[in-house]
């Protein structure tokens, strides 16, 4: 069975995810996650075979702590809603899966550029693949360094399931510069960097001791030194007997 005649984009022998997230659902942690919703064109494209590609509409909702501390974790949450993911037509049941969705961060405060979350399929998903996945728990976590803003928008969303005859990977990217849809509040003071030292550079740093060798070596030269000195001393003492000599015998 080929791969590629095997799968097609949903909306022919596809699979539809979501739960049908409503503007009205409250969401996880609504007393400390603040967010709203938005509609985006997305792109999602096999990562096997990049001929099988859709452009869909998918909503996704974005929540976040409003305010943190420097250094505590700030919770964020998203749920995305109506995407689909590429599988085999005819590949058997899917026996795992799992979806990771990102988040972009931006301003002043952020400590990356991107934050994920990810979560496994709560079991099987049946005879007739029904996805078992828990959009409402897609959670995660980023640290501040800094003190500012940090804008949450929606990213990537990776689909991955396993099949009987192989495994699947859908990633579906943004087609716009998708809007901040919470905003996290930083305050604090700014984490110390440590500065790399180079103990090579510091001039207080005390100079190595002379090996042995080099010490051995410099009495060496002393020595010979000192023993041609006294060669030549000696012969200037016999050229001077010698000439006394001769000048007595004139």
């Amino acid at each position: 069975m080929s791969r590629t005649m095997s799968r097609t984009a949903f909306g022919l022998a596809a699979i539809s995810l979501g739960l049908g997230y409503s503007l009205s659902t409250t969401a996880v942690w609504a007393d400390t996650v603040d967010g709203t919703s938005a509609t985006y064109s997305y792109t999602c494209t096999d990562q096997d075979d990049s001929t099988l590609t859709e452009t869909m509409d998918i909503n996704v909702w974005v929540g976040a702590q409003p305010e943190a501390e420097v250094g505590q974790e700030v919770q964020f949450q998203v749920e995305p809603d109506n995407y689909n993911y590429y599988m085999y037509t005819s590949g058997g049941e899917v026996t795992e899966g799992t979806l990771t969705a990102e988040v972009q961060l931006g301003g002043e405060a952020a400590p990356s550029s991107t934050a994920s979350a990810e979560i496994d399929a709560a079991g099987p998903f049946g005879e007739n693949n029904e996805e078992t996945f828990d959009e409402t728990a897609l959670t995660g976590t980023f640290t501040p360094t800094a003190p500012g803003e940090i804008t949450v928008a929606p990213g990537n969303i990776t689909i991955y399931v396993n099949q009987s005859m192989g495994p699947s990977t859908t990633v579906c990217v943004p087609d716009v510069t998708t809007d901040a849809l919470a905003t996290v509040t930083v305050t604090g003071e700014a984490a110390p960097t440590e500065a790399p030292t180079d103990s090579a550079t510091d001039p207080g740093a005390e100079a190595p001791p002379s090996t042995g060798v080099a010490e051995e070596g410099g009495q060496t030269m002393i020595v010979i030194a000192a023993v041609v000195g006294g060669v030549i001393l000696i012969g200037a003492i016999a050229m001077i007997g010698l000439l006394v000599y001769f000048m007595r015998r004139s």
